[in-house]
């Protein structure tokens, strides 16, 4: 389970992105508490929403995504080609839903769930980072499977924010507090609230600092060895060039 805190794309040409959007609703049956769902499909997007109130917010939601999908791609030399489902519900449905922390802005688990409240309550550079961060967490499933550490599914996906690490990067400029990488890989849901802030900006300064030491390639690399069963710590030493332990000792120091 990938999740955003609510703390926190070069835009491809408008043309493409127009392109992948769908022009219709679809309107589904629904077997839950509610009556009806409707849906906004795009090129790689089923956006589901619950009323009309909600189309713009799914239309642009499929725009943002479209956008980011081709950006984060490139950056990766990554497309997934499956379509992937992004649920938009109210804030207590999310919660209801995802059982995700109250700290949560978005989660990824399988689908990307955004809490929103309708379209003049979420501004469009909060729901582009959000979404871009989601986004980010199907791609690294993607590639890298189930096993992938948090600290390198919420480092990557904090990478990949349209804004990129900038705020990360400042907070840990800013704080001698650290926390080793190698006690955040399993889910941040677990971790006590007030070290969360800090786990997410570390993952994201330790992803920069692989990337500007290895490039992406290096990156995208280590997620396919770890989906093909290499241990973590052999996969990252080829495709790093250190010892775990101690690119973990140099970012944390």
């Amino acid at each position: 389970m990938a999740i955003r805190t609510a703390s926190r794309t070069r835009d491809v040409a408008a043309a493409v992105v127009q392109a992948a959007i769908a022009t219709s609703v679809v309107l589904l049956g629904c077997s839950t508490a509610s009556a009806q769902v409707y849906e906004r499909n795009g090129a790689h997007f089923s956006v589901k929403f619950q009323g009309p109130a909600e189309e713009a917010i799914a239309y642009r939601s499929v725009e943002i995504l479209e956008a980011a999908y081709y950006r984060i791609g490139a950056a990766l030399n990554v497309y997934p080609t499956q379509p992937i489902e992004v649920v938009l519900h109210t804030q207590q449905q999310f919660f209801d839903v995802t059982k995700a922390p109250s700290w949560a802005g978005g989660l990824y688990d399988g689908r990307i769930h955004v809490p929103v409240k309708g379209a003049e309550k979420i501004s469009p550079e909060r729901l582009t980072e959000v979404l871009s961060h989601e986004l980010t967490h199907a791609f690294v499933t993607n590639v890298g499977g189930p096993a992938v550490p948090d600290w390198l599914h919420e480092g990557l996906a904090g990478v990949m924010e349209q804004s990129g690490p900038a705020d990360e990067q400042d907070f840990m400029a800013h704080t001698s507090a650290r926390m080793p990488l190698g006690s955040l890989m399993k889910s941040f849901a677990l971790l006590p609230e007030d070290s969360v802030h800090l786990a997410y900006a570390e993952a994201a300064v330790a992803v920069k600092r692989m990337i500007d030491l290895r490039g992406t390639s290096a990156v995208v690399g280590l997620l396919r060895a770890i989906k093909s069963d290499t241990s973590f710590e052999n996969a990252f030493q080829a495709n790093v060039g250190m010892r775990f332990q101690d690119f973990d000792a140099m970012v944390t120091r």
